[in-house]
């Protein structure tokens, strides 16, 4: 265990200049975007009148400034993971090729890769939130009105049909978007996997493995979405199952590449 947080630890430094850039951009996406709608729709101008806090929180959570910045954060982590598993496997005398010939479980390079990926995804979630409260104020600072419906930033956070990605209200929907969230983490770290990381004899047998792969990604995502139409599940029934599909789908992820790990990469 210790090995996993030490090595988690290392990750985390190596990815600091990463996550300071996605970190600046999500919050400079969020008040651009911001800027804009106040100077398309009218407000600064006049022509448009705040006449109720609904109309405060429309303004400030409009769905385009909360859902891309929150797509390109979710984006970078995807490709930044497949970057590094795929450039870490693709020499021989990498640092995660020394690793490998140490003592102990194989599979805590995994663990400390994924543990690394989910610190950087709450952190970059923290910082969304934070771009929320800029937004507001930044807002308040051109449109005086604001302060009379007495609105607090943290009420916008946890009201919002635009925020649940964010800060989910319920339990449920917070694990329904963490496993989806490492379900697509651990897609990628498979694919490296086989693309750069085992052995095998000849490019036919690669390219066979790789489409055998995302062949079964397509059947099984199919069939999730199949079952939740056919049987009608909506709701809590629909996000359980999907929570349910989840894991089982990242159980089953990390069981080959627990095994490629320790029978199928050699050092």
């Amino acid at each position: 265990m210790k090995k996993v947080i030490n090595l988690t630890l290392y990750n985390i430094g190596q990815a600091k200049g990463f996550i300071l850039v996605v970190a600046l951009l999500q919050i400079l996406l969020q008040l651009g975007l911001k800027l804009k709608t106040l100077a398309t729709t009218g407000l600064l101008t006049g022509q448009l009148r705040i006449v109720s806090p609904d109309m405060v929180k429309e303004i400030v959570l409009d769905q385009l400034a909360i859902g891309l910045p929150v797509f390109f954060a979710g984006s970078a982590i995807l490709v930044y993971s497949a970057v590094i598993w795929s450039r870490e496997w693709s020499s021989k005398g990498s640092f995660i090729y020394r690793l490998l010939m140490l003592p102990g479980s194989r599979f805590g390079i995994y663990w400390a890769k994924l543990l690394t990926m989910l610190v950087i995804t709450f952190f970059l979630q923290a910082v969304q939130v934070v771009g929320v409260f800029l937004n507001y104020y930044l807002t308040s600072f051109f449109i005086p009105e604001f302060a009379q419906y007495h609105i607090t930033p943290w009420s916008l956070v946890t009201n919002s049909i635009a925020m649940p990605l964010l800060v989910p209200q319920y339990a449920v929907q917070f694990l329904l978007i963490l496993t989806m969230g490492i379900a697509l983490i651990v897609t990628v770290f498979q694919l490296a996997i086989l693309v750069v990381g085992v052995e095998k004899k000849g490019y036919v047998r690669k390219v066979t493995s790789v489409v055998l792969y995302v062949l079964v990604i397509v059947v099984t995502f199919t069939a999730i979405m199949r079952t939740q139409f056919v049987v009608r599940l909506i709701g809590n029934e629909a996000m359980v199952f999907l929570i349910g599909s989840m894991l089982i789908w990242i159980v089953l992820n990390m069981l080959l590449s627990d095994y490629l790990l320790n029978h199928k990469v050699s050092v």
